[in-house]
């Protein structure tokens, strides 16, 4: 396939998706470095989670710039991780993209629970050119599971062969960690994709499994050392800030928004996620 017919193709998805052609050209070349790990040596030894995860299980309707791992039963020093990551976008996938290193840098985030590593990689189709951004924890612990990936679609058919087969958090997993990180950094949390992912996944029937997420919630909290107590809470001043940034979470979705129908007040978001969890007993 050359550079004009992938436009035409992103275009045509992009008006589908009520979304943005660069929008969606970012996603594929999100999916083409999945596509590589799934071909690479190294599959077993990423395990895919995160906001772009989520997007594959449910429709989360919020941009995802970047992909998130956890690695695991390889060294987690900088030099060996950029030799794998090297090699993984190295690998061939018969698509007509090139993955190439560009930099990295340790994270140092007040959200991140784990040390890790931000890496960034120069992307190119034809004349095309972009970078991609992949962020590795390190440390944290989760029994993955397995799941196989359908590429991007265009007119009911993948733009590009070959299934992708990734080691992926659990649902239950995703939940913990959100519900986790919300509780245990409270209103310094900025993230509101945190609160937005929540409600979103709480929203979806029998995306859950209630016995499975209640033994994730109290593996994740006593593994973080936080007390497990679940209910959502903030005082005035916690409140108040939270407010201002859903505000702007919500501007940010655009035409998501309505399509989504979240509240249009932080209050009522954590009112319902609360409201979800003593219902589920958890």
């Amino acid at each position: 396939m050359n550079e004009a017919a992938l436009k035409e193709r992103l275009k045509t998805i992009a008006t589908e998706k009520e979304t943005t052609l660069n929008k969606v050209w970012k996603q594929l070349l999100l999916e083409r470095f999945l596509a590589r790990l799934s071909d690479s040596p190294y599959q077993d030894k990423f395990i895919f989670k995160g906001g772009l995860l989520l997007a594959q299980y449910i429709a989360i309707n919020r941009e995802t710039i970047d992909i998130d791992f956890l690695i695991t039963k390889i060294k987690s020093e900088m030099q060996n991780i950029e030799k794998v990551i090297k090699e993984v976008a190295a690998t061939d996938s018969e698509d007509g993209f090139s993955f190439t290193w560009f930099s990295a840098e340790e994270l140092n985030q007040p959200h991140i629970e784990y040390s890790g590593f931000r890496i960034t990689l120069d992307a190119q189709f034809g004349k095309m050119r972009d970078k991609i951004q992949v962020d590795i924890g390190i440390g944290d612990m989760v029994v993955p599971v397995e799941t196989t990936f359908n590429p991007f679609e265009y007119k009911g058919k993948p733009i590009f062969a070959g299934e992708i087969s990734l080691y992926v958090y659990p649902p239950e997993a995703i939940f913990s960690e959100k519900l986790e990180t919300i509780i245990s950094k409270g209103a310094i949390n900025s993230r509101m994709k945190d609160y937005h992912d929540l409600l979103v996944m709480i929203r979806e029937p029998d995306f859950l499994d209630t016995e499975k997420l209640t033994n994730s919630i109290k593996a994740t909290f006593n593994r973080r050392g936080t007390p497990i107590s679940l209910s959502i809470n903030f005082d005035s001043t916690g409140i108040q800030s939270l407010r201002a940034l859903w505000s702007n979470h919500l501007r940010g979705l655009g035409v998501f928004r309505e399509r989504l129908n979240l509240p249009n007040q932080i209050d009522d978001t954590i009112k319902e996620i609360n409201r979800w969890i003593n219902l589920k007993n958890l």
